[in-house]
């Protein structure tokens, strides 16, 4: 019944549940009439690393106030956004909302700081990417099944993961975890993800932009002045003005963000409609080949976009104030990763074996990787916590 319901309200092209790809595993029968994309949301949501995103840093460490998004509020706005604006453009919003849960799980504490650090320490041993750290959890790292590692995600949404930043190219630049899912599932790595996987991808830039204004209003990061002389925003905070008064800073500031996601979502829902009545296609297959985005805004809209991310680069995410906050909460790491990789017995015990081999026996790049996993892993209040158990402090 569930399927069936579906397939009344989908459009021919959306991904349906039913004819899925598959999965990389033999898995259990469904029940109460759930949907292949919705056992995915599911077990992406219950899962362990999606739980740890609650004490991640997005842009301001979670010790400075309760208000400030962490990975997992940021999470949850995307996956809100995606899901809606698949719903509207009669996509399958169950899927766009399982890529859109899964697209921040592989960060490690402290964010891009944290990123760069581990980047930089494994770089003999095969480098560190959040995005290629989802793949491993979702694949490898969660361990909730018997009869399989990782989740056991379907093909569409491990694609929508894997090509989280478009098509991949270049074969040399393919990484060894991707490599192995397409040796199973044969993504088409050089072929555009679904339209729901493109809804996702996009809503992940429209939903940090708009809460790191926000964010860095509240903050005092950033002032109005400076904003102010920004595409859209300028027009915003007129608008925003007469209707609130300026005593009323934390209304101001909520409603920039608001207005400037309705801005942008108006205009990707209208300029990918033109895209669908333009192509008129007729398959899910369409979409993935042809030779440029479905889901886009217009020219002008996306460049005003890169403009307001750009801004932000060079006043909030160098800002002196925040990196040197973070480049003290990441002294550690450095630390901590090669005293676990000399001392590796000291990781917890079910991280002492990797596939029935204990870790004293692998070579030092496996044994690399598995400290990474285990720090990568991390909340940031964990981190701190075994700092001081290790007396890395």
């Amino acid at each position: 019944m569930k399927v069936k319901l579906e397939n009344r309200y989908l459009e021919i092209f959306a991904c349906h549940s039913d004819s899925t790809k598959g999965r990389m595993h033999n898995d259990s029968k469904l029940y109460f009439n759930r949907t292949e994309f919705q056992r995915d949301r599911d077990r992406i949501l219950h899962c362990d690393a999606f739980r740890r995103l609650k004490q991640k840093t997005q842009v301001f460490l979670n010790n400075r106030s309760d208000h400030y998004r962490t990975r997992l509020t940021h999470t949850l706005e995307v996956a809100q956004l995606a899901r809606s604006i698949s719903r509207y453009l009669h996509l399958n919003d169950d899927l766009s909302e399982a890529i859109a849960l899964a697209h921040d799980l592989g960060h490690p504490p402290f964010g891009h700081a944290g990123e760069n650090v581990l980047s930089n320490l494994m770089r003999e041993y095969g480098g560190f990417d959040h995005n290629e750290q989802t793949l491993r959890i979702v694949t490898l790292l969660e361990k909730k099944y018997p009869e399989f590692s990782g989740l056991n995600l379907t093909y569409e949404t491990l694609d929508g993961i894997v090509k989280h930043n478009g098509p991949i190219y270049i074969k040399k630049k393919i990484p060894k975890i991707v490599k192995s899912i397409d040796k199973s599932l044969n993504l088409e790595l050089d072929k555009f993800p679904s339209a729901e996987a493109q809804v996702s991808n996009i809503c992940d830039d429209i939903a940090y932009i708009a809460h790191d204004i926000n964010d860095g209003l509240r903050s005092k990061l950033l002032r109005f002045e400076e904003i102010e002389h920004l595409p859209i925003i300028e027009d915003i905070v007129k608008l925003c003005k007469n209707k609130t008064s300026l005593t009323e800073n934390k209304i101001l500031i909520d409603q920039i963000a608001s207005n400037l996601i309705n801005y942008f979502v108006k205009d990707l829902v209208s300029n990918s409609l033109k895209i669908f009545n333009k192509f008129k296609f007729s398959c899910s297959d369409e979409i993935k080949n042809l030779n440029q985005p479905v889901i886009q805004m217009n020219l002008k809209t996306y460049e005003e976009l890169k403009k307001i991310k750009n801004f932000l680069f060079e006043k909030m995410y160098t800002n002196k104030s925040i990196t040197e906050e973070l480049n003290i909460a990441t002294s550690n790491m450095s630390k901590m990763f090669d005293y676990l990789l000399n001392n590796p017995l000291n990781l917890p015990k079910n991280w002492h074996y990797f596939n029935n081999i204990s870790i004293l026996e692998l070579d030092k790049t496996a044994r690399a990787r598995m400290v990474c996993d285990y720090i990568s892993g991390m909340t940031d209040n964990y981190f701190n916590f075994q700092c001081k158990n290790f007396n890395l402090n």
